[in-house]
């Protein structure tokens, strides 16, 4: 009985423990933390500002940020500050389908020349007199800006290294290529464009009526120009002058501007009966040919090189000759005589165009194939002071450039729409228009004199899509022929040279001198003054 008895004790204890008898229950597990949510931030996505302005001028800057977990309270403004009371205050924002935002704001016109750095800041606020601020309640980025006026110092080289653009051709006659379009297919950020070096005048390259015009022009790292009976060739790194032809030689020297193909710079030299195209190695200088051309006193503007064929405007009378590369002469066109222009081509057909009319010739054997006629030009001066522009869809645009100096501009002269294709002057738009406009994407970009001001015109109908006016009340003309890129427009007025942006329509770079303007493949802009040159870096 004692045997069983112990047994039935450890099995009811057994079983007691098994079941958690005596003891008190578990505590449930704590629920999980919930996570913190992330802070908002707003985070400068622009880089630093890093600018070049004329003195009395003002620039539009724009600052870009990205937004994470910021959804602002009510409408977004913004108010702008810094240490140098550089900007001014009221900013301009604008929300992005990318969840950024862009402030545009100005900066100051009445600073004194000198450099200004330090950080803007950008207060972010719920109400439009920034007393409330959002959940962000600033942003703010670095800025570095160089006031210049025309007596300001140079403030030394910047000769950073060189590289070419991927795809973006040198400047390789008048107004850069073939059809004269001045465009240069690239985009610039207006804080990477810095001065770079700034030498003496390679030429006495000026504006006005009956102007030396002679315009530089850019291959392989070297620009070349033409001045003084010479033409010299400059290292883009510094502007050093590498070599120089001198056709002091000939009987009437001279030197024109010229052009660069292919290893080769081609200029037309010399007046009366020592006329030539003369072609010159571009490394080296060396001659290559010399080709007689006749003239009477003329000038000319660069000639245009086109598969293997050199095209310039000469002849006693007016004309146009034609060279193969080895200076076998192809033809010579006899034309109106007005001098002081280049051909065109849009790589099938030769246009010139001479005031009176659009000469279209076969390339190499200089056949006419068709004339287009203006009915309502007078031959005043005998000198054109520009050239055609060839645009799409068979368009070439021109004015008689120089005709709107005559007594001061009263007389005028018209932009005018050539359809090559069709055969007929399409349309005119009465101005004053003294300089060769720019071309891209189906707008012309024209300076007119009278009433002044840039004007982005229409290809199709010459309608006036917009125009901008310089600022300064002692900016009364236009230089020379604009530059235009995929986003920026430089303009260069008789006071400073100007960077429009093409979407905001706003002055972002500026520099208190006017001067032929040229865009090289090393990424130079050069602004080309008959008192100096100077060249900014883009990249």
């Amino acid at each position: 009985m004692k045997g069983i008895y112990r047994t039935g004790l450890v099995l009811t204890s057994i079983v007691l423990s098994a079941c958690g008898g005596g003891s008190s229950p578990q505590t449930p597990p704590l629920p999980p933390v919930p996570p913190i949510p992330p802070s908002p931030s707003v985070a400068v996505t622009s880089g630093n500002i890093n600018r070049v302005q004329a003195m009395n001028t003002s620039l539009r800057i724009e600052v870009t940020a990205q937004a994470a977990n910021f959804s602002p309270s009510g409408t977004l403004y913004a108010s702008a500050s810094d240490g140098d009371s550089l900007m001014q205050a009221p900013v301009t924002v604008s929300s992005n389908s990318n969840g950024s935002y862009t402030f545009a704001l100005d900066t100051q016109a009445s600073k004194e020349s000198g450099h200004y750095s330090g950080k803007l800041t950008i207060k972010l606020c719920s109400d439009a007199a920034c007393n409330t601020a959002q959940a962000v309640p600033s942003i703010s980025v670095p800025y570095d800006i160089t006031v210049h006026s025309p007596n300001s110092a140079w403030p030394g080289d910047q000769l950073t290294p060189l590289a070419p653009w991927n795809g973006v051709p040198d400047w390789a006659t008048f107004q850069g290529n073939n059809a004269h379009t001045g465009y240069v297919p690239v985009e610039i950020k207006a804080d990477q464009m810095q001065l770079r070096w700034k030498r003496g005048a390679v030429n006495n390259s000026t504006s006005g009526y009956n102007a030396s015009i002679s315009p530089l022009v850019t291959a392989n790292g070297r620009f070349y120009a033409s001045g003084d009976k010479k033409l010299t060739a400059y290292q883009e790194n510094d502007g050093k002058a590498l070599w120089s032809y001198d056709t002091s030689g000939l009987s009437n020297p001279g030197a024109n501007p010229p052009a660069v193909d292919n290893g080769v710079v081609y200029f037309a030299a010399g007046q009366q009966n020592t006329t030539y195209m003369i072609a010159l190695d571009a490394v080296d200088g060396s001659a290559r040919m010399k080709s007689a051309m006749s003239s009477q006193w003329e000038r000319y503007l660069s000639p245009i090189v086109q598969d293997g064929a050199i095209y310039t405007n000469s002849g006693s009378y007016g004309g146009m000759y034609a060279f193969a590369s080895t200076g076998e002469r192809l033809f010579f066109q006899g034309l109106s005589q007005t001098s002081m222009w280049s051909p065109a081509t849009d790589g099938r057909s030769i246009f010139a165009y001479t005031g009176d009319a659009l000469t279209i010739v076969q390339p190499k054997t200089g056949t006419v194939l068709s004339t287009i006629r203006d009915s309502s030009f007078t031959n005043y001066v005998y000198q054109l002071g520009g050239a055609a522009v060839v645009g799409a869809n068979g368009g070439v645009y021109a004015a008689a450039y120089a005709n709107g100096y005559l007594n001061d501009g009263s007389i005028g002269n018209q932009l005018i729409r050539f359809d090559t294709a069709k055969g007929f002057l399409d349309w005119r738009v009465p101005g004053v228009y003294r300089v060769t406009p720019a071309y891209a994407d189906g707008v012309l970009y024209a300076p007119n004199f009278n009433p002044y001001r840039l004007e982005a015109r229409s290809e199709a109908d010459g309608k006036l899509l917009w125009s901008w006016v310089p600022p300064l009340g002692g900016e009364v003309s236009f230089h020379a022929s604009p530059v235009v890129t995929k986003n920026l427009l430089f303009i260069s007025t008789n006071v400073n040279t100007y960077a429009l942006d093409l979407k905001t329509r706003k002055v972002v770079w500026s520099y208190p001198a006017p001067g032929y303007l040229a865009i090289s493949a090393s990424g130079l802009l050069y602004i080309q003054s008959p008192d100096a040159l100077v060249a900014v870096n883009l990249k």
